[in-house]
């Protein structure tokens, strides 16, 4: 970064960007969440989560095209999809502990206790050669976490995927040549 006006002006738009990638994910959560009543709502949260992905990465290089006249280093470029994916993450984990905390009222966890029930899940415990035993375990692990604990989890997971995606990302945005009109 050459200046402070720049980093902050990175900043600025890493936020804004964050805060849409953040709400496509919400809207991904809401949709997975909806699943348990339409299955197709699976398949809209799985494209959701995908095309925030996509998302962020044309918010970067419309960041450079527009901001920057076309010249990004694989440095700025890493910083600022790492700093949208963190605002995003921030915001989703927000989101999170909100449902959890105030909707949710074990629903997720009924409706995985359902499905852990059905012969078809219990043949495929066996076929991996698990035993029942340790599903209500891991079932009765999950039923112990708090909101907060849950909402942390996804952050940090959250976080980390997002340092992880940023590394494609920035290397096929980064450019040294000036944008030509």
């Amino acid at each position: 970064m050459a200046t402070r006006e720049e980093y902050e002006q990175l900043k600025d738009y890493a936020r804004i960007d964050g805060a849409i990638v953040g709400g496509l994910w919400i809207l991904s959560f809401a949709m997975f969440i909806g699943e348990f009543y339409n299955p197709l709502f699976g398949f809209a949260s799985l494209f959701t989560g995908v095309f925030s992905l996509v998302f962020a990465a044309m918010r970067l290089r419309r960041y450079r095209d527009t901001v920057l006249d076309g010249i990004i280093s694989f440095r700025r470029a890493m910083l600022y999809s790492m700093l949208t994916y963190f605002y995003a993450a921030l915001l989703m984990a927000a989101a999170q502990f909100i449902y959890f905390q105030f909707i949710d009222h074990g629903f997720m966890l009924s409706q995985y206790a359902e499905i852990t029930n059905t012969p078809e899940f219990k043949t495929m415990l066996s076929a991996y050669g698990m035993k029942p035993e340790d599903m209500k375990l891991a079932m009765d692990n999950i039923a112990a976490l708090r909101p907060i604990d849950i909402a942390l989890q996804f952050l940090s997971t959250n976080i980390i995927l997002g340092l992880v995606i940023s590394l494609p990302i920035s290397v096929m945005m980064k450019s040294k040549y000036k944008r030509r009109f």
